[in-house]
């Protein structure tokens, strides 16, 4: 695409050019005249010399706006969103991400290399062929609620009323919480989720569990 943008173009510079900067009464005189005995009698009149510069002209016109809009399909002229419009993304995706009080939020199955940027990236869209995307850049295990029949990093089972009992314990489960940071174009977005209480066993077994979600949005890369 880019190779016939490039190919029209050039043809457009050279109509344009021979049509702007040739004169064709010299060039006629030049090329032509010497085929006839009197030249002067056939040389073309004003009119047509000057119909001959508007078709190059038109015709250099035409093939540089298809150049154009080759190189438009391609791609070349195509630019994303200011920084302020991506801030301004960003925060409404973190706003539609974030959960109420008590509601929770399922991790997206199977998505990208985050569990939430699935989430955010459709926020993320405008107009633009070229779109800001979430780029994980850091998931951390922080800890959180047992679940119930959870067992310690170590192997070992919570004693009850620590928490494998009622899902509500205090201690670092392994399906606790968790803080993702994701980089957007130089604005780093943290996602903290963390399962909501009163969940199911086979929710744990399955790590199909509802999150509440919190995000924070700052206006500079991820440390």
């Amino acid at each position: 695409m880019i190779g016939a943008a490039v190919f029209a173009g050039a043809f457009a510079v050279a109509f344009l050019a021979f049509a702007l900067l040739v004169d064709p009464r010299k060039l006629w005189w030049r090329f032509r005249a010497r085929h006839f005995d009197n030249p002067e009698a056939h040389e073309p009149s004003a009119a047509s010399f000057m119909w001959r510069r508007v078709a190059l002209v038109v015709l250099g016109v035409y093939l540089g706006w298809q150049a154009i809009g080759m190189l438009r399909l391609a791609g070349v002229f195509e630019t994303g969103p200011d920084r302020a419009e991506v801030l301004e993304r960003v925060e409404h995706a973190a706003l539609n991400l974030e959960t109420e009080a008590g509601e929770g939020r399922y991790k997206w199955p199977g998505g990208g290399e985050g569990a939430w940027d699935e989430f955010i990236d459709p926020m993320l869209r405008g107009p633009e062929r070229v779109d800001p995307v979430a780029s994980l850049v850091d998931h951390e295990e922080s800890g959180g609620a047992w679940g119930p029949g959870t067992s310690r990093q170590d192997g070992s089972v919570p004693e009850p009323g620590t928490g494998s009992d009622t899902g509500s314990g205090a201690g670092s489960g392994t399906k606790g919480s968790f803080v993702e940071r994701y980089d957007i174009d130089g604005i780093c977005l943290t996602v903290t989720a963390t399962p909501l209480p009163g969940q199911s066993e086979r929710e744990y077994a399955l790590d199909n569990l509802r999150y509440g979600v919190t995000t924070d949005v700052v206006d500079s890369p991820c440390e």
